[in-house]
C-alpha cells in the first residue's frame, strides 16, 4: 500500500476515534455547553458594564524647538518635533497631573445603588451627597449601606476584616484596625462622628423626592493616591499615526458620565499646566521688570521734587544754549551707560544663577532688550531642556535614557552659556570704562558754567536720566505682559470626550467563548483522561499493542445471570458470542478442536466467556464439554452445583474416573468438568501425564473442549497448557483490564513462540459501529408491542 494511503488511513481512524469520542461522551458535552452559557448569561446579566470613553487630542511642535538657524530646520523637524511631542505624551501620563485632575473634580467620595450582587456607581444621580470633615480621619475604600426611611431617616452599615483610616487632606494613613463594624440610624444634615470618622449626610435638593426607600444606596471615601492609581491603570494613551502628533485617550469607566468628565478635566489640566510653564518666561520677567521699577520710581520722584523746588526758589525758566547742548550730550552719555549697566547687571545675574545651579526662574536676554541672538538661543535651550528632564522626574522616569542625555545637554550648553557672558561681561565692562572717562570729561565742560545753571543741570540730568529709565522698564514691562496675555497652550483638544461602547461585558464575545469552552473543556478532559488512562478502553488500544486479530466483541451484560446464551439467546450479547465463535471456526479450520480461553488478570471475565461460548457450540447440536483449570480459584457454572463436587484436581492424582467428573449441564450438548478441591500445588498436577491423558480421552467424546485457565499475568498454570489448544483465546475487558499487563503477556507470549492466540473483548460499551442492528430487529411501532413477550421468548429459545 502507498504510503500515502496508510497516513489517509491514519487520519480517518484518528477521525473516527474522535467522533466515537464525542458521540459516545454527547450527554457531558451537552451539560458542559449548557453550563457554560448559562454561567455567560449570569456574567452578561449581573456584572458590572464597563464602557470606552475616548478623545483625542493635538500637540503642537514647540516653537522654540524650532528657532534656530536654517542649517538646523531638517534636525529640528525629525528630531525636536518628534522629542517634544514624546516628552508632552509622558507629562499626560504623569502621576501629578492626574492628581491634579481628581484633586479639581473633588471625587473623593463615590455613590453606589446596590443591586442583586454589585454595587453600581451613580455618580451624580444618587439622590444625597456626603460632606465631611477635612480635617478628620475617614474610613477608606469601604462600601457603607445606607437605607432610607420615612421622614429624612436612613440607616447606615458597615463592615470591613482589615480598614484603613486616613486624613483625606493630607492623604496620610493615620492606623489601621483588623476587624471594624459601624451602625447608626440618623437624619439629613445631622453631624455623624466617631473617633473614626465625620460626615453629615445631605439630601440634592433636585432629586429629593426620587428617594426610593426600597432601594439601598452605598457610599465610600477614597483617598487620593489610589484613586490616581486606578484612573491611571484604566487610562491608555495611542498615537494616532507615526508622522501625526495626536494622542487618542481611553479611559474604561463603570460611569459614562464620570469618565467623560475625568478625560475632559484631565485635557483641560494638561493645557493649564502647558499654558503656566509657556508663561514662566513672561512671569519671571515681569517680577524682574516691577521689582527694578519700584527701585527706580523712588529714585524719580525724590528727583523730580529736587528738580522742581530748585527752579521755584531761584526763579529759573531755563538756561543757556551751551549748558543746554552739554547737557544733552551727557544725558546721552549716561543713557548709554544705564544701559550697560543694565546689561552688566544681567550678565551677572545668569553667572550667579549658573554657579548656584537655579536657573529655573532664568529669564532670556530678549525680555529685558539684550540683543543676543547667540545668547538668546542657548538660554532657550537650556531651559527647554531643564523643563523636559523635571517633567520626567516628576513623572517617575528616573531611569528613562532621555533624562541622563537632557543632563548631559544641560551642563555642555550651561558650559557654553558661562563662557559667552563672561566674553560679553568682559566687553561691556571696557564699554562702560569708556562712557566713564567721557562722562568725566563733560563733567568737566558743566563745571566750568555758572554754579547755578550748573547745580540746575545736574538735577535736569538726574531727572532724565531715572525718567529714561523708568520709561524704558515701563516699555518692557508692557510689552511682558502683552506677551503674556497673547500665550496659547501647546495643544488643541480635536474631539471631546465621548462614550464610544460598552467594554465589557461583551456579550456576544461571551457566548461564544462558552460555547468554545463547553467543546474544548470536556474534549480536552477525555483527551487527558484517555492519555492518562492505563486500561484498555476499545480495541484501538488492543491494536496499538499487538497485530493479533480481535475476533470478538462481547458486548456489556446487562442481565443478572452469566449463563446468557442459555437464558438469553435473542439477546445482542448472544450475538457478539455468535459473532465470536463464527470467526474462531474461521480462524481454526476443522471439526473438533480445543480452546483454551484466559485473561491477563483476574476480574476480565475469561470464565463468563468460556460458558457461553460452550453454550453458543451446544447451542449448534455440536458435543462440548468446558474444563475448569483454575486449580486455584473454582468456580461454579451453574449455581444448581456444589462448589465441593469431586472434579479435575481429584482426577489428575488418580482418585476419580473420568466419568465420574464429567457433569451434565442444561444443554444435553454441553457438559462440564469443574476444578474440584483446591490442591496444594495446582502446577505440579497440571504438569502431570494425567492432563494429557485427560485431553486425549476427551477429543474422542467431544467436538469442541473449551479450558478456562487462569490468568497468565499472575500465574503459569495456563502456559502449561498452551500446547494442547489449537487456539488461545485471550480474554481483555475494557476498562478492566491494564495495557501494561497486556502487553507483558503479549510480549511473553511472543518470546514463547505462541502463534496461535487471539483476542477477544469483554465487556464493550461501544455500541455505534458495531451489532447495530442487532438480532431480531423489529420495527418501530411493533417493538413495545413484542417487548413484554421477549424474557418468555427466549427462555423458550433452541436452536
Amino acid at each position: 500500500m502507498p504510503h500515502f494511503q496508510n497516513i489517509n488511513i491514519q487520519e480517518e481512524n484518528d477521525l473516527k476515534k474522535i467522533a466515537n469520542l464525542i458521540i459516545k461522551n454527547y450527554r457531558l458535552f451537552f451539560l458542559s455547553i449548557v453550563i457554560s452559557v448559562s454561567l455567560a448569561f449570569f456574567i452578561n446579566r449581573y456584572s458590572i458594564p464597563i464602557y470606552n470613553i475616548s478623545s483625542s487630542i493635538l500637540i503642537k511642535a514647540n516653537s522654540s524647538q524650532q528657532s534656530g538657524s536654517e542649517n538646523d530646520w531638517l534636525l529640528n523637524n525629525l528630531v525636536g518635533k518628534n522629542q517634544n511631542f514624546q516628552n508632552e505624551l509622558w507629562v499626560m501620563k504623569s502621576y501629578p497631573l492626574v492628581e491634579k485632575t481628581v484633586r479639581n473634580m473633588d471625587i473623593s467620595v463615590t455613590y453606589f445603588s446596590k443591586g442583586k450582587f454589585n454595587y453600581y456607581e451613580v455618580y451624580k444621580d444618587a439622590p444625597f451627597k456626603i460632606s465631611y470633615l477635612s480635617n478628620h480621619l475617614q474610613p477608606v475604600n469601604l462600601i457603607f449601606n445606607i437605607s432610607f426611611l420615612s421622614g429624612g431617616y436612613f440607616k447606615i452599615t458597615a463592615e470591613s476584616k482589615k480598614l484603613y483610616f486616613h486624613n483625606l487632606e493630607t492623604d496620610d494613613i493615620a492606623y489601621h484596625k483588623d476587624k471594624w463594624t459601624f451602625t447608626r440610624n440618623g437624619k439629613f444634615g445631622e453631624l455623624i462622628e466617631t473617633s473614626d470618622l465625620a460626615f453629615i449626610v445631605e439630601p440634592r435638593d433636585t432629586l429629593r423626592k426620587t428617594i426610593d426607600n426600597k432601594i439601598t444606596y452605598g457610599f465610600k471615601f477614597n483617598n487620593i493616591s489610589s484613586l490616581c492609581d486606578m484612573i491611571r491603570s484604566k487610562l491608555l494613551f495611542s498615537v494616532v499615526d507615526e508622522k501625526a502628533t495626536v494622542i487618542n485617550i481611553n479611559l474604561k469607566s463603570e460611569s459614562i458620565f464620570k469618565g467623560i468628565d475625568i478625560v475632559n478635566e484631565l485635557m483641560n489640566v494638561y493645557s493649564e499646566e502647558n499654558l503656566e510653564r509657556k508663561n514662566h518666561l513672561a512671569t519671571i520677567t515681569i517680577e524682574y521688570i516691577e521689582k527694578q521699577l519700584n527701585q527706580i520710581s523712588d529714585s524719580l520722584s525724590q528727583t523730580e521734587d529736587n528738580l522742581q523746588n530748585f527752579r521755584s526758589s531761584n526763579q529759573l525758566l531755563n538756561i543757556t544754549d551751551q549748558a543746554s547742548g552739554i547737557s544733552a550730550q551727557y544725558m546721552d552719555l549716561q543713557n548709554r551707560l544705564a544701559e550697560l549697566v543694565s546689561r552688566k547687571r544681567y550678565y551677572d545675574y545668569v553667572s550667579d544663577l549658573l554657579n548656584n545651579d537655579n536657573f529655573s526662574n532664568i529669564m532670556l536676554p530678549a525680555s529685558i532688550g539684550i540683543s543676543d541672538q547667540l545668547l538668546n538661543n542657548l538660554m532657550n535651550e537650556l531651559i527647554n531642556a531643564q523643563a523636559q528632564r523635571s517633567n520626567l522626574i516628576e513623572s517617575n522616569q528616573e531611569r528613562n535614557p532621555l533624562v541622563q542625555k537632557l543632563g548631559i545637554q544641560i551642563e555642555n550648553v550651561k558650559k557654553t552659556i558661562s563662557e559667552n557672558i563672561t566674553a560679553a561681561g568682559k566687553t561691556t565692562s571696557i564699554s562702560i570704562d569708556e562712557l566713564n572717562k567721557r562722562i568725566k570729561k563733560t563733567e568737566a565742560d558743566i563745571s566750568r558754567l555758572p554754579v547755578t545753571q550748573r547745580r540746575l543741570g545736574n538735577i535736569e540730568r538726574k531727572y532724565r536720566l531715572n525718567d529714561a529709565i523708568y520709561n524704558y522698564l515701563l516699555e518692557k514691562h508692557a510689552e511682558a505682559k502683552i506677551t503674556k496675555a497673547s500665550n496659547l497652550p501647546d495643544d488643541i483638544i480635536v474631539e471631546p470626550a465621548m462614550e464610544v461602547g460598552q467594554s465589557s461585558p461583551n456579550k456576544k464575545l461571551n457566548y461564544i467563548i462558552a460555547i468554545i469552552l463547553g467543546l474544548v473543556l470536556p474534549f480536552s478532559y477525555l483527551l487527558i483522561k484517555d492519555l492518562l488512562n492505563n486500561k484498555i478502553e476499545n480495541s484501538y488500544d488492543i491494536e496499538r499493542l499487538t497485530d493479533k486479530p480481535i475476533l470478538g466483541k462481547i458486548l456489556h451484560n446487562k442481565y443478572k445471570t452469566d449463563n446468557v446464551m442459555f437464558e438469553y439467546p435473542r439477546s445482542n450479547i448472544a450475538e457478539s458470542i455468535r459473532a465470536l465463535r463464527t470467526n474462531l471456526d474461521f480462524y481454526v479450520r476443522g471439526g473438533k478442536k480445543v480452546i483454551m480461553v484466559t485473561s491477563c488478570l483476574e476480574g476480565e471475565g475469561k470464565s463468563f466467556t468460556a460458558l457461553n461460548l460452550a453454550m453458543s457450540y451446544a447451542q449448534l447440536s455440536r458435543r462440548c464439554i468446558l474444563i475448569d483449570f483454575d486449580l486455584r480459584k473454582p468456580k461454579s457454572y451453574f449455581t444448581s452445583n456444589k462448589e465441593d463436587h469431586v472434579g479435575l484436581s481429584s482426577y489428575l492424582i488418580n482418585q476419580t474416573n473420568l466419568k465420574d467428573i464429567i457433569i451434565k449441564s442444561p444443554h444435553d450438548k454441553l457438559d462440564y468438568i469443574q476444578s474440584g478441591i483446591i490442591p496444594p500445588n495446582p502446577v505440579e498436577l497440571i504438569a502431570l501425564e494425567n492432563t494429557e491423558k485427560l485431553i486425549n480421552e476427551l477429543k474422542n467424546a467431544y467436538e469442541i473442549i473449551i479450558l478456562d485457565t487462569p490468568p497468565l499475568a499472575q500465574v503459569t498454570d495456563a502456559y502449561l497448557l498452551i500446547n494442547y489448544a489449537e487456539v488461545v483465546l485471550l480474554v481483555s475487558r475494557q476498562n478492566v483490564s491494564l495495557k501494561y499487563a497486556f502487553s507483558v503477556v503479549i510480549k511473553d507470549l511472543q518470546q514463547k513462540n505462541v502463534n496461535n492466540f487471539c483476542i477477544a473483548l469483554n465487556d464493550n460499551r461501544i455500541y455505534a459501529d458495531q451489532y447495530g442492528y442487532g438480532y431480531g430487529y423489529y420495527k418501530k411501532g411493533t417493538r413495545k408491542k413484542r417487548r413484554f413477550r421477549k424474557r418468555r421468548i427466549e427462555k423458550d429459545y433452541t436452536v
